[in-house]
């Protein structure tokens, strides 16, 4: 797992932005980048979520709490309403062996209830 600071730095680093810039974004010093990024200090719960939001990350992946690092934004959807696709994954990880592949048999199932609909709808 990384560390706390290592995620924010790597995830602006991979859109070729300085500290300076990422703060202009997100409305706050640079020197508050700087501190989020050696994890000297955390963001607030309002600049967490707008860093969350302009990166298009979850919550829980910026501090290193899910490996995911996909949000809902990313697939224009949520699961159950509420749920995005990387606290799904999240969730998923967690579970043990046999719900996993319960919860796969279940997909599988769907994927196959999609694709015969999808056949019947060309067929029509």
């Amino acid at each position: 797992m990384a560390k706390l600071g290592e995620l924010p730095a790597e995830l602006r680093q991979d859109k070729k932005m300085t500290q300076r810039e990422l703060a202009d974004k997100l409305h706050v010093f640079s020197g508050a980048i700087s501190n989020y990024e050696k994890g000297v200090h955390f963001p607030d719960l309002e600049r967490l979520i707008n860093l969350a939001d302009y990166f298009r990350v979850t919550i829980d992946y910026l501090p290193g709490r899910c490996e995911s690092n996909l949000s809902s934004d990313v697939f224009k959807g949520t699961i159950a309403e509420s749920k995005t696709i990387g606290e799904f994954i999240c969730v998923f990880k967690q579970l043990d062996a046999a719900r996993k592949d319960a919860l796969i048999l279940i997909m599988d199932e769907m994927e196959f209830h999609i694709a015969i609909n999808r056949r019947n709808k060309k067929g029509n």
